[in-house]
């Protein structure tokens, strides 16, 4: 008679972002033609990826046009959501995100083309990077990164951010004109959009308590797991995978334990091994949260 014992990590959260359902691109958020330009992280790169895109809508290149805006687009290998606002964070706004793109291409193309139509050529850019000098929501957009990077906004209009709608039949309501509803951000050699309902998605306040995967969380574990077959389980032959909800407190150690999935004979074991298990603190934007996971075990008896 022989046994194998696998433990298996399952994956809660996802930070990849998948590539726009409507284009069939590489890993590259830009076409070759895109990739020539140079749009450096500053002010003027930004203006310069702007002017290039009004351009190409005015003298109708529409090949160019629709590969610099499709530059604006987050890569879908793209890491900015779990750099600049972790784990706890991170993987929840690209979901969002990744909600959000279909389509955004097509409204970026008719605001801007709607701003090349009244003449619309020059935004005014606003830059936000302090927080105690910016107003709601941007400030909780700024605290809630790990390290402060700046947002971007354009003013095509009187000098703020404004949006205008379609009176046209079948179009009313819809926006039209003036400036896109988000932020830029810099990623990967280009400025790229973010929607504002994207960012709504942080708290208010920064939380006590976040859910992070097992990858993250097997990162910080200082204890080995000493998990081995249960002898009941062997002789009644029974075998199946055992999910454990943790949650663990601010200095890295179990503050509760609860079986949500897994044979008794299974999980109990397991639990008994979790209670010893201790793990770095976590910390976000410099204060200690407790976290919650959920962590996949698997026997196989043979």
């Amino acid at each position: 008679m022989t046994f194998r014992f696998i433990v298996a990590c399952f994956l809660l959260l996802s930070a990849g972002l998948p590539a726009v359902a409507s284009r069939a691109k590489q890993d590259s958020a830009t076409t070759s033609s895109v990739q020539a330009e140079a749009y450096p992280n500053t002010p003027d790169g930004l203006q310069k990826q702007i002017d290039d895109i009004l351009r190409a809508a005015k003298e109708k290149n529409a090949a160019k046009e629709t590969d610099l805006i499709h530059s604006l687009v987050l890569p879908k290998n793209s890491a900015w959501f779990m750099n600049e606002y972790g784990p706890g964070f991170g993987a929840s706004l690209a979901a969002a995100y990744a909600r959000a793109l279909p389509g955004l291409e097509q409204e970026i193309k008719t605001i801007y083309e709607g701003n090349v139509d009244r003449g619309w050529m020059t935004p005014k850019l606003l830059r936000y990077e302090n927080p105690d000098t910016t107003d709601a929501p941007i400030d909780r957009f700024l605290n809630c990164m790990n390290k402060i990077v700046p947002l971007y906004q354009s003013a095509f209009h009187d000098g703020r951010t404004s949006f205008y709608m379609s009176l046209k039949p079948g179009e009313n309501g819809k926006h039209a004109a003036g400036d896109l509803d988000g932020f830029f951000v810099y990623d990967q050699g280009g400025f790229r959009f973010i929607p504002m309902n994207v960012l709504m998605k942080l708290p208010s306040e920064r939380p006590i308590r976040i859910k992070l995967d097992t990858n993250v969380m097997n990162s910080k574990l200082l204890t080995t797991p000493n998990f081995s077959y249960p002898e009941e389980a062997i002789r009644k032959h029974i075998s199946g995978k055992v999910v454990i909800h943790i949650v663990i407190d601010t200095q890295g150690n179990i503050k509760e334990l609860k079986a949500v999935q897994g044979d008794p004979i299974l999980s109990g074991p397991v639990m008994d091994d979790m209670k010893k298990w201790r793990f770095e603190p976590t910390m976000l934007d410099g204060d200690p949260v407790e976290v919650e996971v959920d962590w996949g075990t698997g026997f196989e008896y043979h």
